[in-house]
């Protein structure tokens, strides 16, 4: 009866010990793993994006060019005023506006004349040819190489403090995207989007190859599974170009 006393404390000290090694172990590696994404938190939080902008303009449409062209200064030169980034345009009817300025890079060309399914299609493609033109004319300037984002923007919209919403978002995502979309539809809004500059132009030629930029940016996103993070909304008094809705807050 003693033996067997001292045989059963004994298997129940083993498996006590055993347990309590088990339980140790697995508090060891819970800890271990919080402090991995703690530092993973903090190298994606204290690396800072480098950005520049993108515009994207169309003088000569729609007999608007006067009413453009206005629009299209007033807003560069609040880009140059109220944020430190250095900013490219590109233009796609071969106008240029007469704007110089140290940050700021202006290329105009005529896009070719396409026959698509529809305006909306058109407009895709537009943009998504005239951003890769813009591309490949820049890609040997300092401040696109030394970019890690870039931050797309329609030029007709300028976007209030962005300066302070683009420091204080997440560093290190891969887009930065609005707060318009719809799931139901897979439809992400593009008045203006930031993106990691490696992904940029496999995006575009996506939209490029296959049609309407909002169905394609949702695509794109839920496809490569991409980091990303919403800003804005921004306030905003200027109708779109195409059907002139007014998005009040972009």
């Amino acid at each position: 009866m003693l033996f067997r006393n001292i045989n059963s404390n004994f298997l129940f000290t083993k498996y006590h010990n055993t347990n309590h090694k088990k339980i140790v172990l697995k508090k060891k590696l819970t800890l271990l793993r919080l402090n991995q994404r703690k530092l993973l938190h903090k190298n994606i939080n204290t690396t800072p994006n480098k950005w520049i902008i993108l515009l994207t303009t169309a003088v000569n449409v729609n007999g608007e060019s006067e009413y453009r062209k206005k629009l299209y200064k007033t807003q560069i030169l609040k880009w140059l005023k109220n944020t430190n980034y250095y900013i490219y345009v590109v233009e796609s009817t071969g106008i240029h506006l007469n704007i110089t300025h140290e940050r700021l890079k202006f290329i105009s060309f005529e896009l070719p004349t396409m026959q698509f399914s529809s305006q909306c299609e058109a407009r895709s493609r537009g943009e998504a040819r005239s951003m890769l033109y813009l591309l490949d004319q820049i890609k040997d300037d300092a401040d696109f190489i030394n970019c890690t984002h870039i931050l797309k923007v329609t030029g007709r919209y300028f976007l209030q403090n962005i300066n302070n919403v683009l420091n204080k978002c997440t560093h290190n995502l891969d887009v930065y995207i609005q707060h318009h979309y719809n799931h139901n539809i897979k439809w992400q809004n593009t008045e203006y989007y930031g993106i990691r500059k490696n992904i940029l132009n496999n995006f575009l030629l996506t939209v490029l190859n296959e049609g309407l930029i909002e169905h394609k940016f949702y695509d794109f996103i839920i496809k490569n599974k991409l980091t990303f993070s919403r800003i804005g909304p921004f306030k905003n008094n200027i109708e779109r170009g195409g059907d002139k809705m007014l998005i009040r807050y972009l």
